[in-house]
């Protein structure tokens, strides 16, 4: 089923500085023992729904303070940083999972990007009584029905990441940064000089908090994607509750994978026409948050 997008203007993106400083006040740091692993993370916002945002292959959750600050207004908002004592992503969506139900926050909205969509597939695969309804962006998956040929854009993803965790060994993250930066903004696609200043400045940010560790931990996890198979039976309970953005122009993940992901979902609401890249849910901020509020709000009136 076709979700479309009612058009929105905003300034969600200017006032970088501002705003981040107002999130951190928003969302303090706060920490829980899970499982025997020290797990930080940030909660605040308004509302009885709680949405977990799920950051992707960058791993730092920071990056979605805006996301998170438009949120609150109307839910609960919980975000984190993929802690480094979780090793595969079995441990790590079962972590996630501890945290949720020590937190006491019923079922939840599960809200992931890239990578962010894939621990977000495994954690409602394994956890059914937590998770209400999934929102994916342009992210791919890992079911039983792939076949080698579909593959190949998976294979060539890992096989670049096999070089970041190679060259990460050896090479101070200090002195990568800039190159990090650049890779990063080649995911844009369709953006305005304001955008484009706004994500540099964005990556900038993230990027000088990365350290070599941090960096292998998410290769990692990313590589041990390969060992993840969903069918569609996973997930027959969120049947009409997943909504997938899978914007036309993002190239990162084929569209035979797309495909699958919208088959593996039962009767999932699927938007194809937002325009940014990968990186759309930065881009297209507005629209985003107001296109997911809309449909967490449509499944809990």
């Amino acid at each position: 089923m076709a979700y479309l997008l009612n058009s929105q203007e905003g300034n969600t993106m200017v006032n970088f500085e501002k705003d981040l400083k107002e999130y951190e006040k928003l969302f303090p740091n706060q920490m829980k023992i899970i499982d025997g692993v020290k797990f930080e993370y940030r909660f605040a916002g308004n509302g009885e729904k709680t949405i977990v945002l799920l950051v992707g292959g960058l791993g730092m959750s920071d990056a979605l303070y805006n996301h998170a600050r438009e949120f609150a207004k109307d839910f609960r908002v919980l975000l984190f940083d993929y802690p480094l004592n979780f090793k595969n992503n079995e441990v790590l969506a079962d972590g996630i999972a501890s945290l949720i139900r020590e937190l006491d926050l019923g079922k939840v909205a599960l809200i992931g990007q890239s990578y962010g969509g894939f621990i977000a597939q495994v954690i409602a695969s394994r956890h059914k009584e937590i998770v209400g309804e999934m929102v994916l962006s342009n992210t791919g998956c890992m079911t039983e029905e792939i076949d080698e040929n579909d593959m190949k854009s998976i294979y060539a993803m890992l096989n670049k990441i096999k070089k970041v965790k190679w060259i990460t060994r050896i090479i101070p993250v200090a002195l990568l940064r800039k190159k990090f930066i650049k890779r990063s903004m080649q995911y844009l696609k369709e953006c305005t000089n304001e955008e484009r200043q706004y994500m540099h400045d964005l990556f900038k940010l993230m990027f000088g908090r990365l350290t070599n560790k941090g960096e292998r931990h998410m290769c990692e996890l990313m590589l041990d994607l390969i060992n993840i198979r969903n069918s569609s039976k996973d997930f027959s309970y969120l049947d009409g509750k997943v909504l997938l953005i899978l914007s036309k122009d993002d190239e990162t993940f084929s569209e035979a994978i797309k495909q699958g992901l919208v088959n593996l979902m039962p009767n999932p609401k699927v938007c194809y026409d937002l325009s940014g890249g990968h990186l759309t849910m930065f881009l297209k901020i507005d629209t985003y948050i107001s296109m997911v509020k809309r449909f967490i709000n449509d499944h809990n009136k």
